[in-house]
């Protein structure tokens, strides 16, 4: 696993009631290179409570993360099996569903993100994989479970241990499957599991140079596409997740050599994009320096700053949105003609614009996570069962 700079590291003593729980923070513990080990009691849990999720562009933040080890949160049932519905939000389209989650925290510094300022892991896997039951007779229809929204699971691996026990417990379902979701490369661990279909790894790929220059310490974008490859070749379904689109100041160029090396190398079942948002523009330049970026793109998000600040999807504005969408659809239709690709947390504008174009509608449209964005899904087995 990687390496996990951190400034103090806090362990429930708990977690050395159930020998698994306690195996995990014994694998885990020596890639944290930090002195400071403490007891997670009260006064512990209010400080990472109160930690903000700053974003890391904004500062020079690196190697003070708060670490926490406990097996099991109560009263945070609601977020280790979350609804997510995020539409109205962010003002797009985006189809709820039910999502897993077990570790709060990442190890990647990306300068959009902050999420690396805490990492708090739940090391009792078999409990969250103990709900699925119920879980399942609750939302029988659903189809596609995303593991872990709210960090990169596989930089953890395989010490943590938390993801081949839910690749095995869904390999035993029908028409269910898992959705991994991550920048990284570290994949060797995934390639001898027994997966029998039913997991989905989806990278997150930005251009090559926002893969190095804003996706701190994350592996390169031909780095994520080579990952792609070793676990398609071992069976596994994958999908590109293009999020964030950072428009670059060569963003034609870059986002063609992506989708180029992307279809050389792997056959992703969906491609989906999202422009770099969820922000006010004050945020953009205060986290990536704009000579890194597309002058017109900035300043139109500049003039139209305050009317987006309503808007999740800002701060770039709907005619930037279009634009670089239709670059992308229209390159992916060149070079892969029966790949689908479609737009994540879209406007009602951009469906409009380019709903044709996607030969997809927002009523019905497959993506990254959506719940019925699966083989058995009647959108999916359309572009996936055509002549």
């Amino acid at each position: 696993m990687l390496a996990i700079p951190a400034q103090t590291v806090y362990i429930d003593p708990a977690v050395h009631e159930k020998p698994y729980c306690r195996r995990r923070l014994e694998r885990v513990l020596p890639h944290i290179p930090c002195a400071d080990v403490r007891e997670y009691d009260a006064t512990a849990r209010k400080a990472v409570a109160q930690l903000s999720k700053r974003r890391h562009g904004k500062d020079d933040f690196g190697d003070d993360a708060m670490v926490v080890f406990t097996p099991w949160e109560q009263g945070r049932e609601g977020w280790y099996y979350h609804w997510r519905d995020e539409s109205a939000r962010h003002g797009g389209f985006c189809q709820p569903a039910l999502e897993l989650n077990l570790v709060d925290g990442c190890v990647f510094r990306c300068a959009y993100c902050g999420f690396g300022r805490k990492i708090v892991f739940a090391l009792d896997v078999e409990r969250l994989i103990g709900g699925l039951e119920d879980i399942f007779a609750r939302h029988p229809a659903q189809r596609l479970y995303k593991y872990s929204n709210m960090t990169d699971l596989p930089p953890f691996e395989p010490e943590l241990d938390a993801i081949p026990p839910m690749v095995r417990r869904f390999a035993r379902e029908k028409d269910r499957y898992l959705m991994l979701f991550t920048k990284s490369d570290a994949v060797d661990f995934l390639l001898d599991l027994d997966h029998g279909g039913h997991t989905i790894v989806s990278w997150s790929i930005t251009c090559d140079s926002a893969s190095r220059l804003i996706d701190k310490r994350t592996p390169s974008m031909d780095e994520r596409i080579e990952a792609m490859r070793k676990v398609q070749a071992a069976g596994y379904l994958v999908r590109a997740r293009l999020s964030p689109i950072v428009p670059m100041r060569n963003w034609r160029e870059e986002y063609e050599r992506l989708f180029v090396r992307l279809f050389e190398r792997a056959r992703p079942d969906v491609v989906t994009m999202e422009l770099l948002g969820w922000m006010e523009f004050a945020d953009v330049t205060a986290i990536i320096n704009r000579d890194l970026l597309d002058s017109d793109a900035v300043a139109a998000a500049e003039a139209e700053a305050e009317r987006l600040k309503e808007f999740g999807w800002g701060p770039f504005t709907q005619e930037t949105h279009d634009e670089i969408y239709r670059f992308c659809i229209e390159t992916v239709r060149r070079l892969s003609p029966r790949t689908p690709i479609s737009v994540c947390h879209g406007t009602p504008a951009t469906w409009r614009h380019l709903g044709d174009l996607m030969k997809m509608q927002p009523d019905a449209y497959i993506c990254n996570c959506g719940p019925l964005s699966t083989p058995g899904g009647p959108v999916y087995d359309q572009w996936h069962t055509k002549g």
